[in-house]
């Protein structure tokens, strides 16, 4: 599985290769990385990592998904971004907002009702898609008042993750 890691304000791509008792594998950004990790207390950790060892202090942060990394030199506030954060994250983003002229899902699905056709005013608030992906239906709707400039896919259509659904002015 993959999972983003937001570190201060730069974003890593992690996955887990494997893991075997303390030895694991991972990818961070396409490098793949091995090392021994061991849980000494129930917030501090200790890395050996290409002969050196670090240990570092994982403490929890304001939500399940926020933590403080404390290491001897450095802090650092980290979030984990996985499937369902992305998903939360971008039911605010992609739906015709002021900086957005699509508005797509960011999870891939299957389009359930299209509420909107080319040429269509819409207010802000108005749903314009509904789209079903990890089990629920959810509903894209614009924050401000835009006209339907493209309807890219029809009811019915699988969909990939960020795919344009409806193009807005």
């Amino acid at each position: 599985m993959t999972v983003d890691i937001k570190i201060d304000d730069k974003t890593y791509e992690c996955e887990l290769i494997e893991r075997n008792g303390d030895n694991v594998k991972i990818k961070i950004d396409g490098k793949v990385l091995e090392a021994d990790i061991q849980n000494l207390t129930s917030t501090v950790y200790s890395f050996l990592y290409e002969n050196q060892s670090f240990d570092v202090e994982v403490n929890e942060g304001a939500t399940n998904k926020d933590f403080v990394i404390n290491t001897m030199m450095e802090r650092f506030e980290t979030t984990v971004i996985d499937a369902e954060a992305k998903y939360q994250m971008a039911r605010g983003k992609g739906d015709g907002g002021e900086d957005s002229n699509a508005i797509s899902s960011p999870m891939p699905g299957q389009v359930v009702k299209i509420l909107v056709k080319e040429g269509d005013e819409v207010k802000a608030g108005d749903t314009v898609v509904i789209v079903s992906a990890m089990k629920m239906e959810s509903e894209y709707k614009v924050k401000q008042d835009r006209k339907i400039i493209e309807v890219c896919v029809a009811e019915g259509d699988n969909i990939d993750t960020n795919q344009p659904l409806i193009i807005v002015e």
